[in-house]
């Protein structure tokens, strides 16, 4: 029988990152990956990193992950591809400008001092090639950006083997062994481990795994899709992350092209990750009349991936207390890219320390049987 002080099921950035905070604070770390290191959803995301939230704590977490980010190369000896091209978010609606005021406001309380406030021309002079015609005002941060999911997950996952993690591959988790209200081990394809933590970071599969030790984890998977079209010229490589915030329709450059996406608000639950062409008239409507270029621009690919979203769309971070022992890492509701490098350092932090620079009682397992969910208004 394997043993080890922390089992972390799942290797995405998040998984990967916490195996690394732990490994470098001294932790015998295992990791269990079912296929491959970055194959699920961190392989098909955007690969956006953004501060602008509406919960304190998430910018707080997005401030702390940009700072790690600036320095990962440093520290990881991997470079990020992390660009500040900025996050551009225009709004259209009165209620919207009313609402990011005051959030500017917390924003720049916080410390995040950069924000700050544009009106439609002069997103326009930004970007050029955007319609403002119905936009009321927009919020700008020039420190968000985009960054490379591949290179922030094998950065860590090679770091955290350096320091002596396991990270195994095709191990899928079958059991966790509970005994006298605690965590006691676990069984995976690959064998038993014996362990008294278990971390939950098993993304859109969070739930199941929550399962299997007894405990809920109000995690459900929705498809999220992204296309990138060949070469458009309106568009440079410092054009930030550009969000449409009423109709959550997004692009940023992506190689000599554009990458853009759209929620569905439409589509239920699903572990479906196949493109649906027929969305794609829906998302062109609304991509068109904000971004006009794109009638010339020709699709070169498509993928659709999952979002774990939670009921408050935050993430669940930190200890269950109905099973001790079992932490969750999860439901991070779109934000998991973006927040794994501050996660993973705050939950090693805790786990070591019995307490992380930031706090992270709000994200608590336990808000939902408590029913205190004030919920992230600035998901995309």
């Amino acid at each position: 029988m394997e043993t080890a002080d922390v089992a972390v099921i799942g290797g995405g950035v998040v998984g990967c990152s916490l195996a690394y905070h732990l490994a470098r604070r001294g932790v015998d770390v295992l990791l269990l990956e079912r296929n491959q290191l970055g194959s699920g959803s961190t392989a098909r995301n955007a690969g956006g990193v953004r501060q602008q939230f509406s919960s304190e704590v998430n910018v707080q977490i997005g401030m702390r992950s940009v700072r790690l980010l600036d320095h990962f190369e440093e520290e990881v000896e991997v470079p990020a591809d992390f660009r500040k091209v900025g996050y551009l978010m225009l709004l259209t609606r009165p209620q919207e400008v009313e609402e990011f005021h005051a959030l500017m406001e917390m924003w720049h309380r916080l410390g995040l001092a950069e924000a700050r406030w544009l009106s439609a021309p002069e997103a326009q002079q930004l970007v050029p090639a955007l319609n403002v015609e119905d936009v009321l005002g927009c919020t700008f941060c020039p420190t968000d950006g985009i960054a490379s999911p591949d290179a922030v997950t094998m950065g860590y996952a090679s770091a955290a083997r350096r320091l002596g993690a396991r990270l195994k591959q095709g191990a899928e988790v079958t059991a966790i062994e509970v005994a006298g209200g605690r965590v006691t081990g676990l069984r995976s394809s690959l064998g038993e481990v014996s362990t008294r933590v278990v971390f939950d970071c098993a993304g859109p599969w969070s739930k199941a795994i929550g399962e299997l030790a007894g405990v809920e984890v109000p995690v459900e998977p929705y498809r999220r899709h992204i296309w990138v079209t060949d070469h458009l010229p309106e568009i440079g490589r410092q054009t930030p992350m550009t969000v449409d915030f009423t109709t959550s329709f997004y692009f940023h450059p992506e190689g000599d092209g554009v990458l853009f996406g759209m929620s569905d608000r439409h589509e239920g639950p699903t572990f479906a990750t196949e493109i649906n062409e027929g969305f794609l008239e829906r998302v062109t409507e609304v991509g068109l009349h904000r971004l006009p270029a794109l009638e010339r621009a020709g699709i070169k690919t498509a993928w659709a991936g999952l979002y774990e979203v939670t009921p408050d769309h935050q993430a669940i971070l930190g200890p269950v207390e109905e099973v001790a022992g079992f932490w969750c890492a999860c439901g991070f509701s779109g934000h998991g890219f973006m927040q794994a490098p501050a996660v993973g350092e705050l939950l090693a932090q805790q786990l070591t320390e019995g307490r992380s620079d930031i706090d992270l009682s709000p994200l608590a397992h336990k808000r939902f049987a408590a029913g205190s969910l004030a919920g992230e208004k600035n998901v995309i």
